[in-house]
């Protein structure tokens, strides 16, 4: 039986051993993600870990293979300087966006399943990956906060030059406006009677949760005050109309179904009503100009 060069085992021991590590990375990661499930309770904020971990891991992988299969020990500080410099230099996109997944993930900026807004694009974040965040769309041509069916890559880097608006970080409930405009001789007083009833009636189960989230939101941020969960209406005079606007609390991702619902109840109850009248822009044609022909008169018709 022919002997095996020494040099073809080298590189079978080297390729066994490099098996072996990236399994044991495999296996590390879903123990530290089971024990992160056990642990977080809030989904989208052991999701983010969870992915964190993963990356983590497998990295610290690569580089156990790169020094101890490869014996890069001795030269590894070396050749990831230069490494780094000819990266540095050809990939500063590639750097800023991998330095904004660190500000994402450190800085709590959102997490997998926020509701974020980020320049002109808007949805819920689906992945955080060391370059880029990828989004589910809301709204563009759909109206208010529904998905188109596009998902939406940003490079990470773009949270240090936009701002970034989180619907869902630090509570789950914001508020929304409805305005109704009705007509000067209108019972302007039964009219908000019934907003503020339909408006409680439509959001009450949401008050108890988002005053409990708002009181934990003012732990962190002291400063922060009190801030209702009652719907209110406010009244504005205009030239035409009298202006009743209702401001209510939503679970951002009802906003659009609560608000129709409430436009529907509101049709109805109205509808009810004999003193109510919602207003409408109209125009009133007070006298039309004479007619003037620049060219002859015309002849009467011969009968």
């Amino acid at each position: 039986m022919p002997q095996i060069p020494p040099l073809y085992l080298e590189i079978l021991q080297k390729l066994a051993i490099s098996v072996i590590i990236a399994c044991l990375a495999v296996v590390v990661s879903r123990i530290a993600s089971r024990l992160l499930r056990k642990r977080v309770k809030d989904d989208p904020q052991m999701q983010t870990l969870s992915v964190l971990v993963r990356k983590i891991t497998y990295i610290s992988a690569v580089v156990i293979i790169l020094v101890v299969v490869f014996e890069l020990g001795s030269n590894f500080g070396t050749v990831l300087g230069i490494l780094g410099a000819g990266v540095a230099f050809a990939s500063q996109e590639v750097i800023g966006s991998f330095a904004g997944y660190l500000n994402i993930i450190t800085g709590s900026i959102f997490r997998i399943g926020d509701r974020i807004r980020i320049g002109n694009v808007v949805g819920d974040v689906l992945d955080i990956s060391l370059l880029r965040t990828t989004v589910m769309e809301i709204g563009e041509w759909v109206k208010a906060d529904q998905y188109t069916g596009r998902i939406v890559s940003l490079a990470n880097r773009v949270v240090f030059s936009d701002p970034v608006f989180n619907y869902t970080q630090h509570s789950r409930y914001l508020w929304d406006e409805i305005m109704i405009p009705v007509t000067y001789d209108t019972n302007w007083r039964r009219a908000i009677e019934i907003i503020l009833a339909k408006g409680q009636e439509l959001t009450l189960r949401f008050h108890a949760e988002a005053r409990a989230e708002f009181e934990e939101m003012a732990k962190k941020y002291p400063s922060l005050p009190a801030v209702p969960v009652e719907p209110a209406v406010y009244i504005a005079m205009t030239d035409n109309w009298i202006e009743l606007t209702l401001r209510y609390i939503v679970e951002a991702r009802e906003r659009r179904s609560i608000k129709g619902q409430i436009h529907g109840e509101l049709l109805k109850s109205f509808g009810e009503e004999t003193d109510i009248a919602v207003a409408s822009t109209t125009i009133d044609v007070v006298k039309f100009p004479p007619l003037r022909m620049n060219g002859p008169a015309a002849e009467p018709p011969v009968p």
